[in-house]
């Protein structure tokens, strides 16, 4: 069986992040790009590649910067929709910054749990999690799991945004980790890569969520 690297972009701006390149046979997803439209695209012509969508975790600021990387596609949740285009919702508002794009020219493709992606005859799957956002997601293709600001090495996305419900996401991270298999990669869109085993046994919100929710039951 090919192999696959997984190819991170670690980009700078308001905070840092991970901008992902998901290829299969020179073709790619963009997952989440954050920030230096320019890094991204010199990445994909000194790689060769041809981009054919852009996937989002979900759309904050951090997220979605450089959205205007490439004119393709871009992929969210259908309860996302409403916070990329709410400035009062994904960021630009709070950080008082203006797009450097018309969002209204973004071709924006609304997608939920039931919806089928392909990359070059790989599917890659859509786990709704909201909690950290109302439609934040995680894409899972072979061992890997990009789980935007859901789930982190050692730790778990914020409660405190626009939309963000607490009781979702635990309902999320413990979705996540309790029903993935241990050997499974995540890359989270900060910090290191980790594995579901990994959280499982160290991640500290999990084993919390996870003792109230055994003791509720």
């Amino acid at each position: 069986m090919k192999l696959y690297p997984v190819r991170k972009l670690h980009l700078d701006g308001f905070f840092p992040m991970n901008c992902y390149v998901l290829e299969r046979n020179n073709k790619c997803f963009i997952i989440d790009p954050g920030y230096q439209k320019e890094t991204i695209q010199a990445y994909i012509k000194r790689e060769k590649l041809e981009v054919i969508g852009i996937l989002l975790t979900h759309a904050h600021i951090d997220h979605i910067e450089a959205l205007d990387c490439f004119n393709v596609p871009v992929y969210l949740h259908e309860e996302e929709v409403e916070i990329l285009l709410n400035d009062n919702l994904n960021g630009f508002g709070y950080f008082k910054k203006q797009k450097a794009y018309d969002i209204n020219k973004i071709e924006v493709v609304p997608i939920n749990e039931s919806s089928i992606v392909e990359l070059e005859g790989h599917e890659i799957s859509v786990i709704f999690t909201p909690g950290h956002t109302k439609g934040g997601v995680c894409y899972k293709i072979g061992h890997d799991i990009y789980t935007g600001d859901t789930l982190f090495e050692g730790s778990v996305g914020k409660w405190d945004r626009p939309t963000a419900n607490l009781e979702h996401l635990k309902e999320s991270v413990l979705k996540l980790i309790d029903k993935q298999p241990e050997h499974m990669l995540i890359h989270p869109g900060h910090g290191s890569s980790s594995t579901i085993g990994t959280e499982k046994r160290f991640n500290p919100f999990y084993a919390e969520w996870k003792q109230e929710q055994l003791i509720n039951i």
